[in-house]
């Protein structure tokens, strides 16, 4: 990747925010980059079909030149929400920000800071705030709650604070997913040969990631000082809800199983995607087995045994054995 140079005072920094149905927290997303202390950044808002009031909301702003507001016909996702963004952005570097999150006022010139004093790192990843939405309680910070994932990094101290990501990006992925976009800014070169797939409305964030490594030879940074707060909320798609897990897990099989296949993979990598596969497949079964979808449960399930035998494997078996009769009786009830 070519280097953005050796100041950050010239770098110009697209910040794109991809929103659907944000009138309530947009104002505050949009507020907080137009605070950073880095001048020279071009706020992009794709308003993603927006039924709310969203773009109303953005109009005084985009009517006084502060942002570009670019509104899908239909909505997209997010996946799709950020490719319109990267397409109209002119910035050397790219930053994103969910419409319902918020920037700290160094969070640009930090990241900027990075790029500049090493030219071989293309993304930097920092550490952010968790809070809740509506009370305002803090729920932890981002890097001690993904703790093991990071740890399953291979890194070499940059600066205080500051390690570069030397190996084992994918395999830490499928120890937990320790990457999260609004924390993320990253060299333009990189977003030219990685966009987003649109085919995914979760885990586009995990998908995007894996590829900057394996696709366009990315190297990360990582800052553990917080530089932004994440608001977790019902509506958001890290929410505690069973059927947010299962998409998460759904669409984790089809990509992982997917990766398997990707050459130059490591032992280690090679594993640790089996492993999490196995998770997956075993808590989709769980999952069909409390709805008592026998068919489906009993296919996750065999799916897990491609991958490893755990002692959890043959539990769960063992719960199917015992409820399947009851729960194929209880459906041909149904039926009848």
């Amino acid at each position: 990747m070519s280097p953005t140079g050796t100041g950050t005072h010239a770098v110009r920094v697209s910040a794109i925010v991809a929103a659907h149905n944000a009138a309530a927290f947009i104002g505050q997303a949009v507020d907080s980059v137009l605070a950073q202390d880095h001048g020279d950044i071009e706020l992009i808002v794709v308003d993603d079909a927006s039924t709310d009031g969203t773009a109303e909301v953005l109009q005084a702003h985009a009517d006084a030149g502060r942002l570009r507001l670019v509104r899908l016909p239909r909505n997209q996702g997010v996946a799709a929400a950020r490719n319109a963004g990267l397409r109209a952005a002119t910035g050397e570097v790219i930053a994103f920000l969910d419409a319902d999150d918020l920037w700290l006022p160094h969070h640009v010139s930090r990241a900027l800071g990075v790029l500049a004093r090493h030219p071989d790192i293309d993304v930097v990843l920092q550490n952010f705030a968790v809070r809740d939405l509506h009370s305002g309680a803090h729920l932890g910070d981002w890097f001690d709650l993904r703790r093991a994932a990071l740890q399953a990094l291979q890194c070499t101290p940059l600066e205080a604070q500051t390690q570069r990501v030397d190996g084992g990006f994918l395999g830490a992925l499928m120890v937990g997913c320790f990457v999260h976009l609004q924390a993320t800014v990253v060299r333009q070169a990189v977003c030219r040969q990685v966009m987003f797939d649109e085919r995914l409305r979760c885990s586009e964030d995990v998908d995007w990631a894996a590829r900057t490594v394996h696709v366009a030879g990315a190297r990360w940074a990582c800052v553990a000082q917080p530089s932004s707060i994440y608001h977790r909320h019902a509506d958001s798609l890290t929410s505690d809800t069973r059927a947010n897990h299962e998409a998460i897990e759904l669409t984790g099989v089809k990509l992982f199983t997917g990766y398997l296949a990707w050459p130059g993979l490591s032992p280690r990598d090679r594993r640790l995607i089996r492993r999490a596969l196995l998770r997956s497949c075993l808590d989709l079964s769980y999952f069909a087995r409390q709805d008592e979808r026998v068919a489906p449960a009993w296919r996750h399930w065999a799916h897990s045994l491609r991958h490893g035998l755990t002692r959890a494997q043959w539990v769960e078996g063992l719960k199917l054995l015992v409820l399947s009769p009851g729960m194929w009786w209880r459906g041909r009830s149904v039926r009848a």
